[in-house]
């Protein structure tokens, strides 16, 4: 399906905020909510977010303060967090290949919700990127379409996040081209990576091969290609 990719929309507290999919009142993502304000949470109730998916580490969770239900499913699990170097594309990779039924129960979680949901992780580019590609695939949607939405995170996100970039690099001695890739991690959303996970998700059968593999059920297949008004495909 070809769409518009959507405006972003204000939610006071947080940023990298958006519609996704060319339709308000779908599928919306963003940075976390954490700081979220009580203007943020009136903001979050007029856009009618009916569920909030959080694909944080427990560890890196607050207290939400904007009043919606939350959703947690944290998809890396690993013991040191999420990975703070290295390159995006072994990241996705990772994601895709080894965590398959995390990344299904929170696309699942969007299909299931009683109206429209936000998914957020932490500058909601990686780990929300791919479980919104994932959702607007299996729904239907152009790989072009798919990669200009997660495109538009980069230069939202570099002006939040470069502090915290640098910070937690200072002092592990990488090499400059290993500090490069790893910058590139932390703050950018370069179009041939999410090309690069597309890729990977096509050797792996494909959008709905490997959700229904990791358990989505055919209604809520059904349930993601009616809310995210996709055209639907076998």
């Amino acid at each position: 399906m070809e769409g518009p990719v959507m405006a972003g929309i204000d939610i006071a507290g947080s940023y990298n905020a958006r519609w996704s999919g060319g339709r308000e009142g779908g599928l919306a993502r963003s940075a976390t909510l954490d700081e979220v304000s009580p203007a943020g949470a009136d903001q979050l109730a007029t856009l009618g977010i009916q569920l909030v998916i959080d694909l944080r580490e427990p560890g890196e969770r607050g207290m939400p303060r904007h009043g919606r239900p939350v959703t947690a499913v944290p998809l890396y699990r690993l013991p040191d967090g999420p990975p703070q170097t290295g390159d995006l594309e072994s990241v996705y990779d990772f994601l895709l290949r080894e965590r398959g039924a995390e990344l299904t129960e929170a696309v699942a979680a969007i299909a299931d919700a009683p109206g429209p949901a936000l998914v957020h992780c932490t500058a909601g580019k990686d780990r929300t990127g791919l479980v919104v590609a994932l959702a607007l695939a299996a729904a239907g949607h152009s790989d072009a379409d798919i990669v200009a939405d997660y495109a538009r995170s980069g230069a939202v996100v570099r002006p939040y996040r470069t502090a915290h970039a640098e910070s937690a690099l200072h002092g592990l001695n990488l090499t400059a081209d290993a500090r490069t890739r790893s910058l590139r991690l932390h703050l950018d959303s370069p179009p041939e990576a999410m090309r690069h996970a597309l890729a990977t998700l096509a050797a792996l059968g494909g959008p709905v091969v490997y959700l229904r593999r990791h358990g989505l059920t055919t209604g809520q297949l059904t349930a993601l290609r009616e809310n995210l008004a996709a055209v639907a495909h076998a």
